[in-house]
């Protein structure tokens, strides 16, 4: 995510000089052909007008639907954050030391419990991090945060193994979805309390109500991630913005050649300013479709996942817990 009010014209760059290149090379290119060659290459802009006009319409209509697809993958990270500090606080609140049988303390059970919560969203993130088919991971809203601090893209036993014992984490990610079975671990770690009178049926009903909602907000986040932004408009989308970016010069030519003189050739400008706004609206579209592919416009869910085992672990009175991940070069992962 990108985290300043304006966006640096490095990033900006980044993105549009080869197509400002090559929109300056074809213009040139055109209006040489018209004034040097001695082609008519100048159409009516009447058409090519009617063209912009519907092309802006579907690609508007791509763009809020991306964002729809971004926006919601934010909500439910947030829903997420606000359940887990919820199931921090019921786990202190609820769980007591079991009455029947010998075995851990309050202190271990609270523990257990919290720890396997952060190891679940982290594995939850990383799940949903993995490449897509049909995502390039290789674009430059990759490529942009690749190289700096914030990129994450840490194995999943590596990351569990600080949170939960080795044999818990080699039975999980011996899982197809391992973050599925790590909260089964806790449904099944919670009836284990209940049968030992370690917490009361309220709670036992409270708490297994939030297993529930964490397997409700990540099968939201599974939908978004396993069902492609469709492609039909993804692909004509950029078919038509393409179309419109190579017949445009046209138009512009015959317009500035009735100006008479040297005018033709503010063509050039015109046309590379039009075009690279077609083509950096459908640039914003197609990078937001797919919000959890590590790219620079993506959910930050490695700084999500680092807030939720602040606060967890700050609820269990430690001493030594990691800081906040901060944006590096204003990006926020």
């Amino acid at each position: 995510m990108y985290t300043a009010r304006e966006i640096k014209t490095g990033i900006i760059l980044s993105f549009a000089w080869r197509s400002l290149l090559f929109f300056f090379a074809y213009s040139i290119f055109l209006c040489c052909l018209n004034v040097f060659g001695g082609f008519p290459i100048g159409i009516s802009f009447v058409p090519i007008g009617l063209i912009g006009t519907a092309v802006a319409f579907y690609v508007g209509f791509k763009n809020n639907s991306s964002y729809e697809r971004l926006w919601e993958a934010r909500r439910i990270w947030g829903s997420i954050v606000n359940a887990s500090r919820t199931w921090g606080a019921f786990t202190l609140a609820y769980v007591k030391e079991p009455m029947l049988s010998v075995g851990p303390d309050q202190k271990q059970i609270h523990a257990a419990l919290i720890y396997r919560h952060i190891a679940y969203v982290n594995a939850l993130r990383i799940q949903l991090r993995q490449k897509s088919v049909w995502n390039d991971s290789n674009t430059i809203a990759h490529t942009v945060v690749k190289g700096r601090e914030s990129y994450d893209d840490s194995p999943l036993y590596k990351n569990m193994i600080s949170f939960l014992p080795e044999t818990e984490v080699k039975n999980f990610t011996s899982r197809k979805n391992p973050a599925t079975h790590i909260m089964k671990a806790q449904a099944l770690h919670l009836d284990a309390l209940f049968g030992n009178n370690a917490i009361s049926e309220r709670a036992y009903i409270h708490m297994m109500g939030l297993v529930q909602e964490f397997y409700n907000q990540q099968g939201a986040a599974e939908r978004i991630k396993n069902f492609p932004f469709p492609r039909q408009y993804a692909h004509f989308s950029k078919m038509f913005v393409n179309l419109f970016i190579l017949v445009l010069p046209f138009g512009l030519i015959n317009e500035f050649g009735k100006l008479g003189g040297m005018l033709i050739w503010l063509a050039v400008p015109a046309y590379m300013v039009i075009a690279w706004v077609f083509y950096t609206m459908e640039v914003v579209g197609d990078t937001s479709e797919n919000p959890f592919e590590n790219a620079v416009n993506d959910v930050p869910m490695t700084a999500i996942c680092r807030t939720i085992e602040i606060d967890l672990r700050e609820m269990l009175d430690e001493e030594h817990v990691p800081g906040p991940i901060l944006p590096v070069d204003n990006i926020l992962m």
